[in-house]
């Protein structure tokens, strides 16, 4: 399964806002180190969240352990309290490492989750990809769509009032990012009619797996107007979205450049 981020947290402070980031991606409103009031008192969480889409609101308590040694069960009994004492739908003991065998009888039958790094991106990733990934690359790469798509009445007719030199710098660009416009479309829109748009047998999913190289034959990306060597080589969904993201930007800022403005 494809990760998010294959970066380890660097401490118990990163960890806290990978976990808030990743969940306000996910569509959450989240807030570090925040005060609530239990039952038995005031206690600060680590990452609070809260998902508005759902109705009534759903309630993350998430505590982040950036430990050398394995999350014990004391440290979950303790976490069950404030999780059941707030009221909270779930909470999350996320830790760097491991948990203790105890720590997972002490989390049976609750609404307590014992999550690693890596299992906690899992139970999100979907998410992500549906509610951060996939509109971000719709909005970034729809310029480069249309500078580069093989019938726009609107481009063209625009592109035939350049002078001659920017009118073949023009039909360069598209060559060069008509195959990286088309992957982005591909992805972007989640439609089997999408695919009919790709002549080469790249990918059959919105998400392929990563790193794409594996689905890929050398032909098709090590070619000019193929896709670039670090996109194929990326292997986590934050590298691969960066990285798309980057050279879509370059090439619509290319064809800027041709038209003097967003054509």
């Amino acid at each position: 399964m494809n990760v998010i981020t294959k970066d380890m947290p660097n401490d118990w402070k990163d960890l806290q806002q990978q976990v808030s980031q990743i969940l306000k991606e996910c569509g959450l409103e989240t807030d570090l180190e925040r005060s609530i009031e239990t039952a038995r008192g005031t206690v600060e969480i680590d990452v609070y969240a809260e998902d508005k889409t759902q109705t009534p609101t759903v309630t993350y308590l998430c505590e982040c352990k950036h430990w050398a040694s394995s999350v014990p069960q004391t440290i979950v009994h303790a976490f069950r309290t404030v999780v059941t004492d707030y009221g909270a739908n779930f909470g999350l003991l996320i830790s760097s490492k491991a948990f203790q065998s105890g720590a997972y009888e002490a989390a049976k039958k609750s609404n307590v989750r014992l999550l690693t790094w890596i299992e906690f991106q899992e139970l999100f990733v979907e998410r992500w990809i549906n509610n951060y990934m996939l509109p971000r690359i719709y909005r970034e790469a729809d310029p480069l769509i249309e500078y580069t798509e093989p019938i726009n009445s609107r481009i063209f007719r625009k592109a035939d009032a350049l002078e001659k030199g920017k009118q073949q710098r023009f039909i360069k660009l598209r060559e060069q990012y008509q195959f990286l416009g088309y992957f982005a479309l591909h992805i972007s829109i989640q439609s089997s009619l999408a695919a009919s748009f790709i002549s080469a047998p790249i990918i059959r999913r919105p998400i392929p797996e990563l790193p794409i190289k594996k689905g890929m034959s050398v032909k098709n990306y090590n070619v000019e107007g193929g896709l670039p060597i670090e996109l194929i080589n990326a292997d986590s969904l934050k590298d691969f979205l960066n990285i798309l993201s980057k050279h879509i930007q370059e090439g619509v800022s290319s064809f800027d450049e041709v038209f003097g403005e967003r054509a």
